[in-house]
């Protein structure tokens, strides 16, 4: 597990490393769908990408990732998480997701996210407790829910 990682706001000139490697991850999943269209996602991205919800992770001065998050009065949703390869597998994402919904439990809210279809991200997040809540042709959405310990099943007990 990477302990040395730390946070920072993203800036503007983040922008061509995010990106980057925000094409590196979602591009052969939306070509394996069929659903790479360049200038689409290119806009898309452009138009979601918010520094005031961005974090930048580094560790040892390099950059090694990028996670963005955007929050409502029923929740937050788990906009981006995008880790360079070297550091996948490392307990990274995990512990990033657990700390979303630390966040989410205090609250009292939910924790929402989509991953697209065919990320092996998915078996993360059911792992860490999501449950499937919809889909469409590229993407599966996914909400996990804090467990009320008054309306908990005996056998359901808060993560």
């Amino acid at each position: 597990m990477l302990h040395d990682v730390s946070r920072r706001p993203a800036r503007m000139e983040d922008y061509g490393f995010a990106l980057a490697l925000y094409l590196k991850s979602t591009k052969p999943l939306l070509v394996a769908l069929g659903r790479w269209d360049e200038d689409r996602v290119f806009s898309r991205f452009s138009d979601g990408f918010k520094l005031e919800q961005i974090q930048m992770l580094c560790s040892a001065g390099a950059k090694i990732g990028w996670i963005q998050v955007s929050e409502t009065a029923e929740g937050l949703h788990l906009d981006q998480m995008h880790l360079v390869e070297g550091v996948r597998d490392n307990g990274l994402g995990t512990r990033l997701i657990r700390e979303l919904q630390d966040r989410a439990r205090a609250s009292g809210r939910t924790l929402a996210l989509n991953v697209i279809r065919g990320n092996r991200a998915k078996a993360l997040y059911e792992r860490l407790g999501f449950n499937v809540v919809g889909y469409d042709e590229e993407r599966i959405q996914m909400r996990w829910q804090t467990v009320s310990l008054h309306n908990a099943d005996e056998d359901r007990v808060p993560s």
